[in-house]
């Protein structure tokens, strides 16, 4: 399996987060806060588009039920979930 390829404009949320890129053939890339944020901020609104729901779980989405996964088609994709 490859890292997945984005397919949304880039960068998607530079307010607030920095992706950095070490390699593209593996998985390497990471996200960097450009804020800081007390406990239990929100640092970025989960919305439709761009989530979309996922038919089954992989390394690329984020459970938010107990059986609903989200693609986040975005550059939240990168931070540590």
């Amino acid at each position: 399996m490859a890292p997945l390829t984005p397919h949304w404009t880039q960068p998607s949320h530079p307010d607030v987060q920095e992706v950095v890129k070490a390699s593209e053939t593996e998985f390497l890339t990471k996200s960097l806060s450009k804020v800081a944020l007390p406990p239990f901020a929100v640092f970025s609104k989960m919305s439709f588009p761009p989530c979309t729901l996922a038919d089954k779980p992989t390394y690329a989405t984020v459970q938010c039920g107990k059986d609903k996964h989200l693609d986040l088609n975005s550059d939240m994709l990168y931070i540590n979930h």
